[in-house]
């Protein structure tokens, strides 16, 4: 039981979390798990996050010495290693949003509204 599932429309693979030291990777047409990746042996990978094209995954290693990893979203190799002490996550607004749908607010009024829609 993992805290995240990840994808992007890019991409054939289903990205997840497994609340351990490994990320599953399934194929979205077979559902089947294609890979076991172990970014950093007994060290919890999470918080899975894509390129706004798809193109790279990038994962925290949550450690007091941990990092980011970054993965070839296609091929499933790692391409590079960034450490940070304990990375939480990695938002990608460019992920998030819907072309001409904007989300804004006024947090001290506690008002939250739709634009473009």
């Amino acid at each position: 039981s993992g805290f995240f599932v990840r994808t992007h429309q890019n991409t054939p693979f289903i990205w997840v979390d497994t609340n351990t030291d490994v990320i599953q990777i399934i194929d979205k047409t077979t559902l089947q798990v294609v890979k076991t990746l172990t970014p950093s042996k007994d060290k919890k990978a999470m918080h899975i996050e894509f390129t706004k094209d798809g193109r790279y995954a990038l994962v925290s290693i949550y450690e007091e010495e941990g990092a980011v990893v970054i993965y070839d979203a296609f091929r499933l190799d790692e391409i590079k290693r960034l450490p940070f002490k304990k990375p939480a996550g990695k938002y990608n607004a460019l992920n998030k949003t819907y072309p001409g749908r904007i989300l804004s607010g006024q947090p001290a009024a506690g008002v939250v509204s739709l634009s473009g829609h």
